[in-house]
């Protein structure tokens, strides 16, 4: 088997054998093996013959392990290129940049933007400030606790808002609305959001038609926001799809 030296290593597995066996004084052995005594007597005193790794024992990241779960799951929901990217994600986390949000990608294998993922993002351009699709994706447990990321994207500028809570509520959705009014620089005219019960009633009154009553609808209808919904077998409205949080959520899983 090859062995891999230190690149200013003196001795080889042989000649550290040898000196681990040797009876000679160190001295002896540094003279004959051009080496200092503090090198023999290292290798006198090792059981093994290879460099130790250089890597250090624990690596700390400028970004905690949420920090880099967001980063994955935004860019999976979202596929935006590097740089809209970064300017999304460092607006909501001051220690991210250019760099590690780059590694981040990296560690997750999706630093490349699939080419069919390329023209959904483009779509965003298309809008007016003020168009905001708003979704809730689950992240891996941390710590033993699960919790759940409310993202909110605008469809022109890509400016991007995003929160954790421990609860899918309608509570919860309805104050993250507020905190996208307080955030957004400019008026928020349109929310689209999926059919789920943080953020519509409509599947669970008799006729299945929005009631107007649901905690979202009342602060949306305060505000003058138009909320739209998607239809439910429909995939393409959303920039970031249900098919692409159930990609998401198996990967997760084979981890």
């Amino acid at each position: 088997m090859k062995q891999n030296y230190h690149m200013n290593a003196n001795t080889n597995s042989h000649s550290r054998a040898i000196i681990h066996r040797a009876k000679a004084s160190n001295t002896t052995l540094a003279h004959r093996f051009g080496v200092s005594t503090k090198t023999i007597a290292k290798w006198k005193s090792r059981d093994f013959v290879k460099d130790k790794t250089s890597r250090p024992k624990t690596i700390h990241y400028a970004l905690n392990e949420t920090e880099r779960e967001i980063i994955r799951v935004v860019r999976t929901l979202t596929w935006l290129e590097l740089d809209d990217l970064t300017d999304s994600i460092v607006a909501c986390m001051p220690n991210a940049n250019r760099s590690n949000v780059y590694r981040t990608l990296v560690c997750f294998g999706i630093n490349r933007v699939p080419q069919e993922k390329k023209q959904q993002a483009s779509t965003f351009k298309e809008y007016e400030p003020g168009y905001l699709h708003i979704d809730v994706t689950y992240l891996p447990k941390l710590a033993g606790k699960k919790q759940y990321l409310f993202v909110a994207i605008d469809r022109a500028t890509r400016v991007l808002y995003f929160e954790i809570y421990e609860n899918k509520t309608a509570i919860n959705a309805v104050e993250f609305l507020n905190n996208c009014k307080d955030f957004y620089p400019f008026t928020i005219t349109h929310i689209l959001t999926d059919n789920g019960l943080e953020f519509t009633d409509k599947f669970v009154t008799k006729d299945k038609q929005v009631s107007g009553k649901h905690k979202f609808d009342k602060l949306c209808s305060r505000s003058e926001i138009e909320h739209r919904l998607t239809q439910p077998v429909t995939l393409k409205p959303m920039a970031w799809s249900s098919a692409s949080m159930a990609r998401l959520r198996m990967q997760q899983l084979r981890r």
